[in-house]
């Protein structure tokens, strides 16, 4: 118990320790300072980043002077790049609309080629037939041809149909095709036109030459051997002349 009452009387007694008795800062004060601190650490930051182009070289101005100046370069090369763009599109369409003329010319130049070739050839004979004076009495034919048209199976005849002698009136008539075909081990006849579309299908009538020019079909997969061309009287369907043309 002695013990006890020793301590207390020297916590609490006249010979207890001492006590710092300090004055406190009122709160408002406390934020005043803070918001001061707070403002002059902005202030600084602020002065940082207005003069870091002194610090690090860097001119702000003559940054977003040369910005404008591409930014209206871009413009005037967007502008003439437009403008290059659809000329050249207009160049394209000139030029397609040239070539287009080109091979039409081409093509009209190449037809006419081959009617000026068959007009001479057609003159060329017709001078023999008028200047000789033993032409055979009845028809004649000549410049024959069958040649393939576009497709295997498509065919292409010509002929030049003449009448000798007195040539007193006209001849009518009607050219026949009989086409010899195989297909596999199997030969079979086709006659063009069909017999059915009656004597006067393609019938023509001359005094003095005619040019005849048609084309057939054969099926798909049939090999033509043989042509035989037959020129008929309208009416009655005499034949008045047969040729024989042999295909490899």
């Amino acid at each position: 118990m002695r013990g006890i009452a020793r301590r207390l009387r020297s916590n609490f007694g006249i010979g207890s320790s001492r006590m710092a008795i300090r004055s406190q800062l009122a709160w408002y004060w406390r934020w005043v300072l803070n918001l001061l601190m707070m403002l002059a650490v902005g202030g600084v930051v602020w002065w940082l980043v207005e003069n870091s182009y002194r610090i690090t070289g860097f001119n702000r101005d003559e940054a977003q002077q040369r910005i404008s100046a591409l930014a209206e370069e871009n413009v005037t090369l967007r502008r003439e790049f437009d403008a290059m763009k659809a000329s050249l599109g207009e160049s394209q369409r000139q030029l397609q609309i040239e070539r287009a003329a080109q091979r039409e010319l081409a093509r009209s130049v190449a037809q006419l080629q081959d009617e000026n070739a068959s007009l001479k050839e057609d003159l060329g004979f017709l001078r023999n037939i008028m200047s000789s004076g033993a032409a055979p009495e009845g028809v004649g034919v000549s410049e024959l041809k069958v040649e393939r048209d576009g497709k295997p199976n498509e065919y292409r005849y010509r002929m030049l149909l003449t009448q000798g002698g007195q040539r007193k009136q006209d001849f009518k008539g009607r050219v026949q095709i009989v086409a010899r075909v195989m297909q596999g081990s199997t030969a079979s006849t086709l006659t063009f036109p069909d017999p059915a579309a009656g004597e006067n299908a393609g019938a023509f009538e001359f005094r003095f030459y005619h040019k005849v020019e048609g084309r057939f079909a054969i099926p798909e997969g049939a090999t033509l051997r043989s042509v035989d061309v037959r020129v008929l009287a309208v009416p009655g369907g005499q034949v008045k002349l047969s040729r024989t043309l042999n295909l490899p």
